[in-house]
């Protein structure tokens, strides 16, 4: 005969359950998860410690990215990729006077805006270079390496689908009396979609035309391998993101349409903005807008709202003061600058963090902790920690 201690022991060990005796230790553990979760969202910063420095030996119109754990820089005349102590891993030359980047994966694309050249790189180094037939309006790279180009020179549009060699995977073109102004392009991290955005002026009004391509299976009968269609009135889409879901997001001036991840690319969600909207950021998991409304004592103030993947509002809140760049990091914060001053805020719309430097500050990059960040300044890249 077993005694009630001896089944429900029996029980608990049939249905996998911890023993009575472990259960307040994973609830002390994830008690402690929590805590320190709010902690790195809530808890505000307001001074910083330099641990080291290096000096910048760069030209000032470089731009910095932090790609796979080390630091990614490009100008016009080339990319350096170096630890953030400044060893290099490797060096690639070019000439380009508008340099443009896209990561995705292990690859690395630069591209020349209103140009023809583009590099694609990998985090190992070059791997192949080309020119384009007409002038760069925008491009993008998958995860494989294909590379997506949007191109326009007079009254034509041109579209073109390139691997990591440099050949020619597909292409098709844009006439501006049919499709109107190539505005911008993007394409899944998988390389078999595509999606294209267009301003029409035929007719006097405006109106914006966003083609959603795609090379699988799904478009294999359609024509141009257009799968979706969409029209909108007097608005104009300047920019459109795949998201890590699937999905699509475009931003216009006074909306932002979210797309399924489907064969028909359906529209998902529809948000619709009080005010202009100034500003936008995306990280490929989260995105956000800064706009200009009115509040309730009639004064004009900058809203920043924050959204996740889905659409589902994250965070709104008033953003004071000026600023010249918004961007949303790679871990989720919101960072925002005139140059001097700067501010971090989390995604519950926290000011994390506020701090004015003496000197010029382009870039902050985050590093492997809540309170790390990767500072590029006028004469040196700095690691620091907020407190």
């Amino acid at each position: 005969m077993y005694s009630k201690k001896e089944v429900v022991e029996t029980l608990i060990q049939k249905r996998n359950f911890p023993p009575i005796k472990k259960r307040p230790i994973i609830l002390i553990g994830l008690v402690l998860i929590v805590v320190v979760v709010l902690l790195n969202n809530l808890w505000q910063y307001k001074d910083l410690t330099e641990k080291s420095s290096i000096e910048r030996g760069d030209a000032t119109e470089t731009d910095y990215l932090g790609f796979q754990g080390n630091l990614l820089k490009y100008s016009r005349d080339g990319a350096f990729f170096t630890k953030y102590n400044g060893e290099l891993i490797w060096n690639y030359t070019y000439e380009m006077a508008d340099p443009q980047i896209d990561v995705c994966g292990n690859y690395i694309l630069i591209y020349d805006r209103k140009g023809t050249q583009i590099a694609i790189l990998t985090n190992t180094g070059f791997k192949q270079s080309f020119k384009t037939s007409m002038p760069i309006v925008d491009a993008n790279i998958a995860s494989q390496g294909t590379v997506a180009v949007l191109m326009q020179e007079e009254d034509t549009g041109y579209v073109q689908l390139f691997n990591d060699k440099g050949e020619v995977l597909a292409s098709g073109e844009l006439h501006m009396e049919n499709n109107g102004y190539p505005l911008s392009l993007d394409i899944s991290q998988s390389g078999e979609k595509m999606v294209v955005s267009q301003l029409d002026l035929n007719g006097g009004d405006i109106k914006t035309t966003i083609a959603f391509y795609n090379f699988g299976k799904e478009g294999k009968d359609k024509i141009d391998n257009i799968v979706a269609n969409y029209s909108f009135s007097n608005q104009i889409f300047p920019q459109i993101e795949f998201l890590e879901n699937g999905k699509v997001v475009a931003f216009g001036d006074k909306e932002i349409v979210i797309f399924e991840d489907n064969a028909k690319a359906s529209i998902s969600k529809e948000i619709f903005v009080d005010g202009q909207i100034k500003s936008v950021f995306c990280n490929g998991k989260y995105f956000g807008i800064i706009c200009d409304v009115t509040d309730d004592e009639g004064k004009l103030i900058h809203q920043m709202n924050v959204y996740s993947g889905n659409g589902f509002p994250r965070c709104e809140r008033k953003v004071s003061g000026t600023y010249s760049k918004a961007e949303m990091l790679s871990n989720n914060e919101v960072y925002l600058s005139d140059g001097e001053t700067v501010s971090i805020y989390t995604l519950y719309g926290i000011k994390k963090f506020a701090y004015t430097f003496d000197t010029g500050i382009y870039k902050i990059i985050p590093g492997d902790s809540a309170k790390r960040y990767y500072l590029v300044l006028d004469n040196r890249i700095a690691d620091v920690r907020i407190k």
